[in-house]
């Protein structure tokens, strides 16, 4: 371990962080939703429902935690454009492989473009899968 770096937990496997388009009804929240402002909106344990799922999507809100692994985003949203980013970073990060902090920040990413990959083709199905629906600008 790195002393100069900060040490970031693993994140459980009792949440996952997931875009807000694929929640559904009968989810529970593991953290709670917080505005930009760090005021919660609402409450960790709090189970969605169709309601408030549309109050969050009209508040912006773009990805929420929730308790369990109910989605899985490996492989999801092939063709997006956070798809083709996520491609790129083996490649972006082949000569870090020994570096712990780059590593998680890889780790990191790919999640994070993960996240973004199946978000856009949750809006790319919405949109009735119209070409440009749910890309990135």
């Amino acid at each position: 371990m790195n002393p100069v770096w900060p040490s970031f937990p693993n994140p459980p496997d009792a949440m996952q962080k997931i875009p807000l388009n694929l929640a559904k009804p009968g989810m529970k929240l593991a953290k709670s939703v917080l505005k930009d402002n760090s005021i919660v909106i609402v409450a960790e344990g709090a189970e969605l429902n169709e309601s408030l799922l549309f109050r969050l999507e009209n508040m912006k809100v773009e990805t929420i935690t929730v308790e369990g692994n109910p989605v899985q985003l490996a492989g999801m949203g092939a063709g997006t454009s956070a798809a083709e980013r996520l491609k790129r970073l083996d490649h972006l990060f082949r000569r870090q492989g020994g570096d712990e902090w780059m590593v998680r920040v890889k780790k990191f990413l790919r999640h994070y473009f993960e996240i973004r990959a199946a978000a856009q083709a949750r809006a790319s199905e919405a949109s009735g899968g119209q070409p440009g629906a749910g890309k990135d600008a």
